[in-house]
């Protein structure tokens, strides 16, 4: 028995030392954007920041198409979003799909165009012209088909919404809105 047991030990301290030295997929973003389901947006730089601002529309669905980069060798299936999302107070992220042909793996080395859907809500909860950002999204992905992880990867410009004055925020009352 002690035999066994030191052949399972040195298997576990195998697939650990593989499993710490993979790390995650290294995964990065760029442009072209495109950006559907807004009347306005339109970018603006500060510092190393490039900010892209849109129009809130309350209960609409925002598509903002970005290229996504596999820096590593081994290919990348992008799953979707994660369940765990960083916090904005007026997007939700959606879903994320690839923008042409249903393709979810990234070559390694290579590149996929995929489109984030994020709802915009709760314009209710802020004060007019009160802002939110989305600056980056957390993937689900399977690396070579086996090794699976949460990735969060930054996106190529900041995304800004404004919160509307009362009369384009439909769920707003005089007691739902904080003051400012």
């Amino acid at each position: 028995m002690g035999a066994a047991a030191l052949v399972v030990a040195l298997l576990l301290g195998a697939l650990t030392a593989a499993a710490v030295a993979r790390g995650g997929p290294r995964l990065s973003t760029s442009g072209p954007v495109d950006v559907a389901g807004t009347e306005a947006t339109g970018t603006f730089t500060v510092a190393e920041r490039t900010v892209r601002q849109v129009r809130y529309a309350d209960q609409g669905t925002l598509r903002y198409t970005f290229v996504l980069h596999n820096d590593g060798r081994l290919p990348v299936e992008v799953a979707g979003l994660a369940d765990e999302q960083p916090s904005s107070r007026l997007f939700t992220p959606v879903d994320l799909v690839a923008a042409d042909d249903g393709v979810t793996v990234v070559p390694g080395g290579g590149q996929l165009e995929v489109t984030l859907s994020l709802l915009m809500s709760g314009c209710e909860t802020l004060s007019a012209r009160a802002g939110a950002f989305v600056t980056e999204v957390v993937l689900r992905t399977r690396t070579a088909g086996a090794f699976a992880d949460d990735v969060s990867v930054l996106l190529p410009e900041e995304l800004h919404t404004g919160s509307p004055r009362e009369a384009f925020c439909p769920e707003s009352t005089a007691s739902s809105r904080p003051p400012g």
